[in-house]
């Protein structure tokens, strides 16, 4: 008798070893390339982190609404009380720095993207004052926030989404945004790469490829197929970064490591993952250090800037 396996349900709240050392892998990625020690494409593990988050949100949101117990009150609370503290602790940091390193234009700037911060704006601010791969954006110390944004537009739109919809329409509809989405990223980013980059439209199909691997009911043989192909898709998630193809951006880059990232969400096995307490015990380590790194980067650019 054939079975299936929806991998929003192979550990129903339990700690996921592999998704820790996914996140570890994406942070670490964005800072090794914020420092310049090293010439990769770093900033593919902002395309990592997309799918991770749409797999989390979008697995919490079908738990919840497939026993009839959803409520986007509780939903946006859970999201405010998570994120709000943190995102609070940041911008006081840096507006109390702020006023002692940035020139009085940089400091209008400032105000522009703390706003933007606080309304879950900033890819637009970013997108309105520089490019990401610009030498401008080395003075911007709350840019890390655009993707933040990108995020939580996206929660705004799931709920609605999955809740308003019948559950056997969610994977057409949500393999329907993902396609359009890649089509609309892919004239982007050849036209308007600015706005590739920082739009939530642009974006929707790596949240939403997480999204499809949280609602998707594989079989058990597909399921023991992606277990085994683990191994080379972590290796991809490794080297893509270290071999760009140089194409505009989102693109195949981006494809290479969300499919990849994919590959690891779909072909979880808790039996053989879950007690691996070296690997979580690193992820942890590698995400606590790292979180802070951008915006202090950016102040100690603008103090001693490379010559």
């Amino acid at each position: 008798m054939s079975t299936s396996i929806c991998p929003a349900d192979v550990q129903k709240s339990a700690f996921r070893t592999d998704i820790q050392a996914l996140r570890g892998i994406a942070v670490l990625l964005v800072v090794l390339y914020h420092t310049q020690l090293i010439d990769f494409a770093g900033y593919l593990g902002v395309d990592l982190f997309f799918v991770i988050s749409g797999f989390l949100i979008t697995g919490i949101l079908r738990k919840e609404i497939e026993a009839k117990h959803f409520s986007f009150l509780r939903f946006y609370f859970r999201r405010a009380k998570r994120l709000l503290p943190a995102a609070f602790v940041v911008l006081a940091f840096v507006v109390a720095c702020a006023s002692f390193i940035l020139t009085d234009l940089a400091l209008k700037d400032l105000k522009t993207q703390v706003i933007g911060a606080l309304l879950f704006v900033s890819n637009f601010v970013a997108w309105s004052q520089t490019g990401y791969f610009e030498a401008a954006a080395d003075t911007q110390p709350l840019l890390h926030f655009w993707s933040l944004a990108v995020e939580e537009q996206y929660y705004l739109l799931m709920p609605l989404l999955l809740f308003f919809i019948p559950r056997k329409a969610w994977l057409p509809v949500v393999a329907t945004l993902v396609l359009s989405s890649v089509a609309l990223s892919a004239y982007l980013a050849s036209h308007h790469p600015d706005a590739a980059f920082y739009l939530t439209l642009t974006r929707a199909w790596e949240l939403g490829l997480g999204s499809l691997a949280a609602i998707v009911k594989l079989k058990t043989n597909a399921h023991r197929g992606l277990s085994l192909a683990r191994i080379p898709a972590i290796a991809a998630i490794l080297l893509v970064p270290f071999f760009p193809t140089g194409l505009p951006h989102p693109g195949l880059d981006a494809l290479l490591v969300c499919m990849a990232t994919l590959v690891v969400l779909l072909g979880h096995n808790p039996k053989t993952s879950e007690n691996n307490l070296p690997v979580k015990a690193i992820a942890r380590v590698v995400i606590s250090r790292t979180r802070c790194t951008w915006f202090t980067g950016q102040y100690w650019f603008l103090l001693e800037p490379p010559i």
